[in-house]
């Protein structure tokens, strides 16, 4: 039996207008349900990161957007991300070797932007002076840094403002090496963020947010 072609032609648009009738409970329901899935997995997937011991603003950093902007589509898609680029490994863990040494920030190591602690390489474009090696024969290395202050300030430890000034020699005080990095020849980093699992879970749940959508249209 030969094929049968049928061609649709309709000058006033009239069926092509009553066909994007149709197609749009189907753009809506899948929009929504897109924008459901995505609302889940942006608020499950800060609180995880929150829970792991992660700032604020860590957790803000993490998105989840949906595609097409502004409009509705049938092919909705969305888009799970972190803005710090090495946010991964804290999702699937990793060993990272030093050469020969990892510097790790200690606590009196100076706050840079988004008020992370800046990395012992940033430390002189930052502050304007060099850091000193710190050798301690059978202890991990340490990097340090001269300041100048008196006994009491010392108490209170160290300043951004006492680093930059240095040995400040018109300063009053005594000139005293404080350690900012310990040197460790590698990290072994735990999984800390659970981010796919949320995704998965929440993906399984987009066809049962999409008929409910759609039976409400």
């Amino acid at each position: 039996m030969a094929g049968l072609r049928i061609k649709v032609s309709d000058p006033s648009d009239a069926w092509v207008k009553a066909m994007r009738e149709k197609y749009k409970p189907i753009a809506k329901a899948a929009t929504k349900a897109m924008n459901q899935v995505a609302d889940n997995i942006k608020a499950q997937g800060r609180a995880d990161i929150i829970a792991a011991g992660f700032s604020r603003r860590w957790a803000n950093a993490f998105r989840v957007n949906v595609y097409p902007k502004g409009q509705v589509s049938a092919e909705a898609a969305a888009l799970v991300y972190h803005k710090v680029p090495y946010a991964d490994v804290f999702e699937t863990g990793a060993v990272i070797q030093g050469s020969p040494f990892l510097w790790l920030p200690l606590p009196d190591a100076p706050k840079g932007r988004g008020g992370r602690r800046i990395a012992a390489s940033e430390y002189r474009k930052e502050i304007g002076h060099p850091l000193y090696a710190i050798k301690r024969p059978g202890k991990p290395p340490l990097l340090g840094a001269n300041i100048k202050s008196t006994a009491s300030r010392s108490q209170k430890g160290v300043s951004r403002s006492q680093l930059k000034r240095g040995r400040n020699p018109g300063g009053r005080g005594t000139v005293r090496l404080v350690p900012l990095y310990i040197g460790v020849p590698k990290v072994d980093i735990k999984q800390k963020f659970h981010i796919r699992a949320i995704t998965a879970a929440n993906a399984a749940k987009l066809a049962a947010y999409y008929y409910r959508n759609f039976l409400d249209e």
